[in-house]
C-alpha cells in the first residue's frame, strides 16, 4: 500500500500531537507523590496505664511501657490496703507499697491481644494487730509470671485484664500481741489495668 506525501504529513502531525500529550500529562504529576514510599507504621510504642482497684483500696497504680513490635517492657509503682480475703488473717491489716519491672510479649500480634510475661518487684508490707499499735515494715524481693489481654477501645485507649503468680523470696510469719500473721510466699493476683497507647 502506498502512501502520499499529504497522508504521511497528516500520520506524523497525529503522532507529534499525541507524544506531546503524553508528556504534558507525565510533568503534570507530582513527582515527590510519585516517588515517595508508603508511610512505615512506627516499631516504637509509648504507652501508660494505671489500675483502678489500687485507688479504690487506698492505694495507687502507674505503670509506663516502653514497647518494640511484640515485646514490652512495664515500670510500675504501686501500692494498696489489702483487703482480708486477699491475706487470709481477720486479725490484722495489711497494706504494702512498692515498684516493679515486666517483661512481656505479644505473640499473636503487634501490642495487642494475647500477653504473657515475666516480672520482679520489691514491695513493703506493713502489718498491723488490729485495735492495736503494733506494727511490723518488712523488705519483700519477688519474681512471678502472668498472662492477659489486651483489648483496644478507641483513639488509643484500651483495657488489660491479666493474673499473675508470684513468689516472694523472704516472706515471714508476724507474731504481735500472741497473734501470729501467717505469710504466704505465694501469690495469686489478678488485675484490671486501664492505659492510653501514645504511638
Amino acid at each position: 500500500m502506498k502512501h502520499t506525501p499529504r497522508a504521511l504529513v497528516v500520520t506524523a502531525a497525529l503522532a507529534l500531537t499525541t507524544i506531546t500529550a503524553a508528556s504534558a500529562q507525565a510533568q503534570d504529576r507530582s513527582p515527590t507523590a510519585a516517588a515517595a514510599p508508603a508511610a512505615q507504621p512506627s516499631r516504637l510504642h509509648l504507652d501508660v496505664e494505671i489500675d483502678p482497684t489500687a485507688y479504690i483500696l487506698r492505694g495507687y497504680s502507674l505503670h509506663v511501657g516502653i514497647g518494640w513490635r511484640r515485646l514490652r517492657v512495664d515500670l510500675g509503682a504501686y501500692a494498696m490496703a489489702m483487703p482480708e480475703f486477699m491475706h487470709g488473717n481477720p486479725d490484722f491489716d495489711v497494706s504494702f507499697h512498692g515498684f516493679g519491672v515486666k517483661a512481656q510479649l505479644f505473640p499473636l500480634a503487634e501490642q495487642r491481644g494475647l500477653f504473657v510475661g515475666i516480672d520482679t518487684g520489691l514491695a513493703r508490707p506493713l502489718v498491723q494487730r488490729r485495735e492495736t499499735d503494733l506494727a511490723r515494715c518488712g523488705l519483700q524481693v519477688s519474681v512471678g509470671a502472668h498472662v492477659g489481654w489486651r483489648f483496644p477501645i478507641i483513639a488509643g485507649l484500651y483495657v488489660t485484664p491479666w493474673i499473675g503468680v508470684s513468689y516472694s523470696f523472704n516472706a515471714q510469719d508476724v507474731t504481735l500481741a500472741n497473734r501470729t500473721y501467717a505469710n504466704n510466699p505465694i501469690t495469686v493476683f489478678p488485675a484490671v489495668h486501664i492505659g492510653y497507647r501514645f504511638m
